[in-house]
């Protein structure tokens, strides 16, 4: 007994927390990108399904590359923190992880932070991003030239192994800051790509400020790790991340599960499959939606008299339907599984974004969150949350590379009820959509 009280006394008092709160230093604020758009009008009214007349987009959902300069001003965004975290002094070194990559307010910020302070970068990004974009993305090399810099290193990723070991898309979105400090470490981990993502797209982003020895900042290394060394195949991935979690010391934390594709798609389905049937409310936005293990759980709960379930998606899968065809980044399978889905009770809305053409769009603005908010029946239990950086599709639980989580803070479940009310305030129900799709004048 006075063995294990000595020991007891001599490790860390946070090996033990079982919260990431219990941490010092702590600091968790969810931001949502809700842009603040002028409002577009059509040459002419429409009708929408219900016989009303529609004068014009619904402001604030639909933004075009023209508010981008505003947007970028907006305060209080994950854009604004983005590079206030870049800028500040005590940034030493930088490592990110995106599918897509090239916001060029960030790209100058890296490259002034490179110049000035020395600062280390290490970038993954999506092995299949245009030339044009990898262009920009490689000219950060050159500014570490001018004064001896360290260069930063960029890298691609995903698409490398055979057959089924194969891997998909590199779609993490993950910044950590000071990865290799003994104390203080900042994450933000979204919904986003450092692109649009960060200002006119409808995202969710997330900053933590943790203690390196919490078992949150510990795995994020292991991903870190992980996709430097180990992303040759599927296996490799998945046996490495395994491992490297079993050596972390501290005990994982009971209020943020995190979930690294691939490898851990059936662990991280497995808690959803709880979720689902100990709430009595669930609340979804999606971009991409065809999981099949997310489709029966929906399905099964709604035979439920207590369960209620609604979604909010972007126009574009209303718009296939409509065409009967994949439009814009959405399916018409993606259509078909939800209007099945609304003939059970599933409850839909669409956020109309903007295209610059119908035909062969060029430019998209997208509703790309992806979370669920999951609420029980006991008003003491915890809310929760489930999202991160892929889609809510077969690939993005089995073979892309993808960050998840599982956050059970009550802060940030009321944030994101509160958002989501917003989002529902600026969608519109299948009967409010136009009767047809026509791009408003500028």
């Amino acid at each position: 007994m006075i063995f294990r009280i000595l020991l007891l006394l001599l490790l860390p008092f946070n090996s033990f927390a079982i919260s990431i709160k219990d941490y010092s230093p702590f600091k968790y604020e969810v931001l949502f990108t809700n842009p603040i758009c002028k409002k577009y009008f059509y040459e002419a009214p429409i009708l929408n399904l219900l016989g009303e007349e529609v004068l014009n987009k619904k402001e604030n959902a639909y933004c075009t590359p023209t508010d981008a300069r505003a947007v970028n001003k907006q305060q209080g965004t994950p854009h604004e923190k983005i590079l206030k975290w870049i800028k500040d002094p005590e940034t030493k070194e930088i490592f990110m992880a995106y599918l897509s990559f090239s916001k060029s307010s960030v790209i100058r910020s890296l490259c002034s932070a490179i110049k000035k302070r020395n600062v280390k970068l290490t970038l993954i990004v999506d092995k299949n991003n245009d030339k044009h974009r990898m262009r920009r993305i490689l000219d950060l090399k050159e500014c570490a030239k001018s004064n001896n810099s360290s260069v930063p290193v960029i890298l691609t990723g995903g698409h490398k192994g055979e057959g089924f070991n194969k891997t998909g898309f590199a779609h993490n979105k993950l910044v950590i800051i000071n990865p290799n400090s003994k104390d203080k470490v900042r994450l933000i981990f979204s919904s986003g790509n450092m692109s649009s993502g960060t200002t006119t797209h409808h995202e969710n982003w997330h900053f933590v400020t943790t203690n390196i020895n919490s078992y949150f900042a510990q795995s994020h290394i292991c991903l870190r790790d992980g996709l430097l060394n180990y992303e040759d195949s599927k296996s490799t991935f998945a046996h490495f991340i395994k491992s490297c979690r079993k050596k972390i010391k501290s005990p994982e934390e009971d209020d943020i599960k995190v979930f690294f594709i691939p490898g851990e798609g059936r662990k991280a389905t497995k808690f959803l499959h709880s979720e689902f049937d100990n709430s009595i409310n669930v609340k979804m936005a999606a971009h991409r939606f065809s999981n099949t293990s997310i489709i029966k759980m929906i399905d099964r709960n709604l035979k439920r008299p207590d369960f209620k379930v609604s979604i909010i998606v972007d126009d574009d899968l209303h718009w296939a339907g409509i065409y009967n065809q994949d439009f814009g980044r959405n399916t018409l399978y993606e259509y078909k599984k939800l209007m099945k889905l609304k003939e059970m009770g599933l409850e839909i809305k669409f956020i109309e974004t903007f295209m610059d053409n119908i035909e062969q769009p060029k430019s998209l603005q997208l509703q790309h969150n992806k979370f669920m908010i999951f609420t029980k029946p006991n008003a003491n239990a915890n809310g929760t949350i489930f999202t991160g950086a892929g889609n809510l599709t077969n690939a993005a639980f089995y073979k892309n590379f993808e960050n998840f989580y599982l956050i059970s803070i009550p802060e940030i479940h009321k944030a994101f009820i509160e958002q989501y009310d917003y989002l529902i305030s600026i969608a519109l129900s299948k009967n409010e959509m136009p009767i047809k799709l026509e791009i408003p004048k500028k």
